[in-house]
């Protein structure tokens, strides 16, 4: 990035600030720094490149609805689900601008908005973005592919918030199997699904059925990332709570232990996360506890 940071200041110097080939660079510096998580920095390239293609193209500008989507992605990692809605929005009325409706652009950016509308708890608006996405989708590829999954993982989620549990079992489920159609036993998508599937039977009381989805999961990422990622953790505490749940006690305090020690591991000794399961682990032993002295 440093080598690229010298060459855009030498074109500053030679085209001027307001030229095509400065919002291209900025925008290549962008992505970069997207990629090493250096989030402040890229929203910085981001905005000078999107200002650059909106003063040069105008406001139909081809390039600016890239621009405003990754600055929306960024916006929503930091938090900020107001600023990222905003310019999610923006994206979107520019691909369908430039692509009108049906095309995978357009469908991608009314998946990232629905996104967004659900973190701001608008659900109705939330999930009639993805069943817009979900439909194109299908046209666009058929019923049986990754994208169509995804969305439908979406509409899922939405529909566990409304309380609709037993819809949104299904569509996970619906969901997986496509999933396991399109790639194959082990990957990250798979677990993703088994991870959403047990928590949804936990939640309604299928301790079998919640229990079957974690290990299943827990396998996955054991096979394919061993000891790397939070997945793996959280895997480890849903099989925990199952346990604590059929009263096996020193079960899910073993459990327990494991998911704080992945917890640390892949997101550092001071994270929520492994506070969480240092007080599941200390409420376990309390009950063990009162078992002995009774």
């Amino acid at each position: 990035t440093f080598d690229l940071e010298r060459k855009l200041e030498r074109e500053r110097g030679r085209v001027g600030e307001d030229d095509l080939a400065i919002g291209e660079a900025c925008l290549k510096l962008g992505n970069l720094y997207c990629q090493q998580d250096r989030l402040s920095e890229a929203e910085e390239k981001y905005l000078e490149a999107l200002r650059i293609f909106v003063a040069v193209q105008g406001e139909r500008s081809e390039n600016a609805p890239c621009v405003q989507m990754n600055l929306g992605l960024i916006y929503d990692n930091q938090g900020r689900v107001d600023d990222a809605l905003r310019m999610k929005k923006r994206g979107l009325r520019g691909y369908r601008r430039m692509y009108g409706d049906g095309h995978l652009k357009v469908a991608m950016a009314l998946s990232n908005v629905g996104i967004c509308l659900g973190k701001k708890g608008q659900l109705e608006r939330a999930m009639a973005k993805f069943e817009e996405a979900h439909a194109m989708y299908v046209g666009l590829y058929g019923e049986d592919h990754e994208t169509v999954a995804m969305v439908l993982g979406h509409r899922a989620n939405v529909l566990n918030d409304q309380g609709k549990f037993a819809e949104a079992l299904a569509m996970h489920e619906k969901a997986l199997a496509i999933r396991r159609r399109t790639l194959g036993s082990d990957h990250d998508d798979i677990a993703s699904s088994l991870l959403n599937l047990g928590s949804g039977y936990d939640n309604l009381g299928m301790a079998e059925e919640a229990l079957s989805r974690f290990e299943e999961g827990l396998g996955i990422m054991r096979r394919i990332h061993p000891e790397k990622t939070v997945m793996e953790g959280r895997f480890l505490d849903g099989i925990g709570s199952v346990c604590l749940e059929q009263g096996r006690l020193e079960e899910a305090l073993s459990w327990y232990q494991e998911a704080h020690r992945m917890y640390r591991k892949t997101l550092g000794p001071d994270c929520a996360e492994a506070r969480a399961m240092s007080d599941k682990a200390a409420a376990v032993l309390r009950m063990q506890s009162k078992v002995e002295d009774t």
